[in-house]
């Protein structure tokens, strides 16, 4: 897939959480990331969004294919990347696999809710931001 558009990084906790909550933050933060970029993911990042997802905890919000729906509607937005990158960074060890896929991507915006990513802040050029402060920054 060529693109024009830069790529960008965002941890599952907010791909969910958009799914979940169609009317919040984390959803208007996967609006604007689709219009203005290109969605990284890596078979890391990939599955670990397929396996949180489908947790029978979140049954109630996404109902029979909401789940599918949602999935697909994300995918029709990534670009795929392979893993070559190995960094750590963070206090827990599970999130570095998104640093080192916007390292792989060449992404400079990594958002996230989780405060072992938010607290690194910045890494060798990427910008790592909550769903708010994103919103506020790229939102018209």
């Amino acid at each position: 897939m060529k693109t024009e558009l830069p790529y960008i990084v965002i941890d599952t906790n907010v791909l969910i959480s958009a799914g979940l909550l169609p009317q919040s933050k984390s959803a208007q933060v996967l609006a604007l990331a689709v219009e203005h970029f290109v969605i990284a993911q890596n078979q890391e990042t990939w599955h670990e969004l397929e396996t949180r997802i489908a947790r029978s905890k979140f049954d109630p919000y996404f109902g029979d294919s909401g789940r599918l729906r949602h999935l697909v509607k994300i995918a029709q937005s990534i670009q795929r990347f392979g893993v070559s990158a190995s960094v750590s960074v963070s206090r827990d060890k599970s999130d570095d696999k998104f640093i080192g896929l916007a390292m792989d991507s060449g992404a400079k915006i990594l958002i996230s809710g989780d405060p072992d990513l938010k607290d690194i802040k910045t890494y060798k050029g990427i910008e790592i931001l909550s769903p708010v402060q994103f919103f506020e920054s790229f939102s018209p």
